[in-house]
């Protein structure tokens, strides 16, 4: 990734998320109807789309996957699911390959099996590690089917440092533990029957003997063995590594809920009456002790889009590519605004408008478009933060929804931002700094959805990213 200025890593996607959740009702009773905003007469209340917006291609990195960083816990938020497979020929957007780390505890310290008696005798069936499958995100028509693999990790992560997309593992590639394949065409509907009880939709990987062999001897070695506490179970067995068996290959990724992983382990055993009897142990995720993150990189070689990443031309790219982080993005300037004569702004709204110009809207139909997008608040030195009108009127207000307009008599794919917070603020303290960046919405499914937009550099009037405000004059 050579080719890509990499922008600096902010754990966002959960303050935006959180946004959508927390913040929907804080302080929107002081946002103006539409009825009550002042009509438009040209004598002191005036509408303008007229100010300059100027968008280029980025590529965004990072997203905070797994671990603590600043405020942000992630390894422990419940709805926040992790990417596993590949994508390796979206015409447009080129490939995108997903892996994780995920590590389970025994049920209690001491953990010991249901028997553990002289004279008692135990035999392990199986041991299955099962992970809640939550959807999925390309090409599911035809016959999608993918295989994985699971791999020992090596390597501790410690729960109070941050893992990223590009955080590597440490991985014993030389002993596979478990093999399963996974058909996305019947994922969704897959419900797998396991003591005559039909479960939800999940994958469930039957672990290897040696890997049973191993846990047995742990637990049967005491106060000498891992299972005696968690932070000695973790040391020695750091997590699972999960990953596509062919990274070249495949045309969905799907979303698991890692943090409800179970690793159950059957057997049958006899109890000290010399009484046969058959039970399962539930080893878990454990958001208090273990830790979790994902893996992800996207590759552009070769695709339509390669050419606009960075161009940093003056005046803007014509065309815009946007994914959910991490992925393409665009980093919006408003080089006139902060020279315009102090005005109260009653409503500003930015609109961004879907184009087509590689496939014709056909690839759309395995890679639907972003339902919704998110800004970024930057700067000229490409700090990141969160944008404060999200968090003065929430994210309903904010929007960023897709929407379809109809503009004399034709339909058009967009998405609106109001920003009326953020415009007074540039203009009330003509801040020439102010920067956005804008990226399909982190909603807990990494790497789902993808748009193409007109930019500011398009030849076509109406497919420019367009900054309309209503605004009142301030009488002197």
């Amino acid at each position: 990734m050579n080719y890509m200025l990499r922008f600096r890593r902010l754990a966002l996607w959960a303050s935006i998320l959180g946004m959508g959740l927390g913040f929907q009702a804080c302080k929107e009773n002081a946002i103006l109807p539409a009825n009550l905003l002042p009509q438009i007469d040209n004598i002191n209340t005036f509408g303008s789309d007229t100010f300059q917006v100027i968008s280029n291609t980025i590529y965004q990195d990072s997203i905070q996957t797994g671990g603590y960083y600043k405020t942000i816990r992630v390894s422990n938020q419940a709805g926040f699911y992790h990417t596993l497979g590949t994508i390796s020929n979206d015409p447009v957007f080129g490939k995108t390959t997903g892996a994780f780390h995920l590590e389970v505890l025994p049920p209690f310290v001491n953990y010991q099996f249901k028997t553990n008696y002289p004279n008692t005798q135990r035999t392990i069936d199986s041991i299955v590690l099962a992970i809640p499958y939550k959807g999925a995100y390309g090409d599911t028509a035809g016959s999608s089917t993918q295989t994985y693999h699971v791999y020992r990790s090596l390597k501790a992560f410690s729960r109070d440092s941050a893992q990223f997309e590009t955080t590597p593992d440490s991985v014993e590639y030389s002993r596979l533990i478990a093999s399963q394949s996974v058909n996305y065409t019947t994922m969704s509907t897959d419900s797998p029957l396991v003591n005559g009880v039909k479960l939800a939709p999940q994958v469930r990987f039957r672990l290897a003997n040696w890997f049973i062999d191993s846990l047995q001897t742990q637990v049967d070695s005491g106060a000498k063995g891992a299972a005696v506490d968690f932070s000695k179970f973790l040391a020695w067995w750091k997590g699972f590594y999960i990953t596509p068996a062919d990274t070249n290959n495949g045309k969905t990724i799907g979303f698991f809920d890692t943090y409800n992983t179970r690793m159950y382990i059957y057997y049958r055993y006899t109890t000290v009456n010399n009484v046969k009897d058959t039970t399962a142990d539930v080893f878990a995720f454990d958001p208090n002790n273990c830790n979790r993150f994902n893996r992800i990189t996207r590759t552009y070689q070769g695709t339509p889009a390669l050419p606009y990443i960075n161009t940093q031309q003056a005046l803007g790219d014509s065309i815009l590519f946007v994914q959910s982080n991490p992925g393409l993005g665009s980093f919006l300037r408003f080089p006139n605004l902060h020279q315009f004569d102090n005005v109260i702004v009653n409503k500003a709204e930015l609109t961004f408008t879907a184009i087509s110009p590689f496939q014709n809207w056909s690839d759309t139909m395995a890679y639907p478009l972003s339902a919704r997008l998110q800004l970024i608040r930057s700067d000229s030195n490409q700090f990141d933060a969160v944008l404060e009108d999200y968090a003065i009127f929430g994210s309903s207000y904010v929007d960023g929804r897709r929407v379809v307009t109809n503009i004399n008599g034709s339909n058009y794919i967009q998405y609106k931002f109001k920003l009326t917070h953020s415009v007074q603020q540039i203009i009330s303290m003509k801040n020439s700094n102010f920067r956005l960046k804008m990226v399909g919405l982190n909603d807990g499914f990494i790497g789902r959805g993808r748009v193409v937009l007109g930019g500011s550099g398009s030849k076509v009037p109406l497919l420019k990213p367009s900054l309309y405000i209503i605004y009142t004059k301030i009488n002197k």
